[in-house]
């Protein structure tokens, strides 16, 4: 009697030990699972952050672009307004010029 209760132990145990073994091998598959999930949602939000990043660098580049082209007109444009002044009166252009480099030469032999 004692080996059948033993018998029934040792098959209790067995019957125990692979249900243990299915449980371990459903929870490595779960947490398989849940970590290539875990992955891909990682990767998706660093691709839209990455994407984000890409626009506003472009929105960023486009701004430059129109800032730059109008500082370039405004250039041009003081340029063709100060051609036009010394054009109308060449006389009163050049002795500003003179005028101003007197100045430019008085405060550079000062420091020197």
């Amino acid at each position: 009697m004692a080996d059948t209760d033993l018998q029934k132990e040792v098959t209790a145990l067995r019957k125990e030990l692979a249900k243990l073994q299915a449980d371990l091998q459903t929870l490595a598959e779960d947490s398989g699972k849940a970590a290539k999930q875990a992955t891909d949602t990682a990767q998706e939000a660093t691709a839209a952050a990455l994407a984000k990043l890409e626009a506003e660098a472009q929105k960023l580049m486009d701004s430059l672009q129109k800032a730059g082209a109008g500082a370039v007109r405004t250039g041009e444009d003081t340029i063709a307004g100060v051609q036009e002044s010394i054009q109308e009166r060449p006389l009163v252009s050049a002795a500003m010029a003179l005028g101003v480099g007197f100045v430019l030469g008085m405060l550079v032999t000062r420091r020197g």
